[in-house]
């Protein structure tokens, strides 16, 4: 689990009571929203965080062929807070670790081709989550 230091600027209750949250952090000079449960952030802080996130399907193909600029980014969707479409290079495989520029995210344990560290990926994010450590 890669662990980073994110600066918390905005939180937005979704059920204070429940603990569950939006929360709108800057990594690396980059602002992100992400959900947070249990949410124990408070708003001016840095924090060490850690992060997942649930991937929305999509064809392998595009997975392989989407990203042919070569970019690392992770580009927020216009009218969702917590999808991003993410451009990243492969790290590593025993765990797909993918460097997206301003985060690396681990992305499970699925590819066996050792040939395929160093490619350019693309793959969407329907909800990125983030944790204290």
């Amino acid at each position: 689990m890669e662990r980073y230091l994110a600066n918390i600027k905005q939180i937005e209750w979704i059920d204070k009571e429940g603990a569950e949250a939006e929360v709108l952090f800057e990594i690396n000079g980059k602002q992100l929203w992400a959900f947070c449960h249990p949410c124990d952030f408070t708003e001016g802080t840095t924090e060490e965080v850690y992060f997942s996130f649930i991937e929305e399907a999509i064809p392998e193909s595009a997975f392989w062929d989407e990203n042919r600029e070569q970019n690392k980014e992770i580009v927020p969707a216009e009218n969702d807070k917590w999808r991003y479409y993410c451009y990243g290079q492969l790290k590593s495989i025993h765990p797909v670790m993918i460097d997206c520029g301003t985060v690396t995210l681990s992305f499970g344990d699925w590819i066996n081709d050792e040939r395929t560290v160093g490619s350019y990926v693309y793959f969407v994010m329907s909800r990125l989550d983030i944790g204290k450590v």
